[in-house]
C-alpha cells in the first residue's frame, strides 16, 4: 500500500480575517490594518480577503504579553 499523501492545509485554517483579530484582540479593524500598513503584523491575501497567519498572531501575542 503506497504512504498516504497529507492534505494540503486549507489557507482559512492557517490564518484569521481581520475582524477575527481585532475581535480576539479587542481592538478595531482600523487598528489592525495599522498594524499591517507599519509591517508589524504580516498579512496575505485569500481570495481578496486580506488574513494574518495564525502563527503570527500568536507570536505577537507573545511579544505583546498580557497587554492584548
Amino acid at each position: 500500500m503506497p504512504p498516504m499523501k497529507r492534505p494540503a492545509q486549507h489557507p482559512q485554517l492557517t490564518s484569521l480575517p481581520l475582524d477575527s483579530v481585532a475581535r480576539r484582540w479587542g481592538l478595531s479593524r482600523r487598528n489592525i490594518r495599522e498594524l499591517l500598513q507599519t509591517g508589524q503584523l504580516p498579512f496575505e491575501q485569500v481570495r481578496g480577503q486580506l488574513r494574518v497567519p495564525l502563527a503570527a498572531v500568536q507570536k505577537y501575542e507573545a511579544s505583546c504579553g498580557p497587554e492584548i
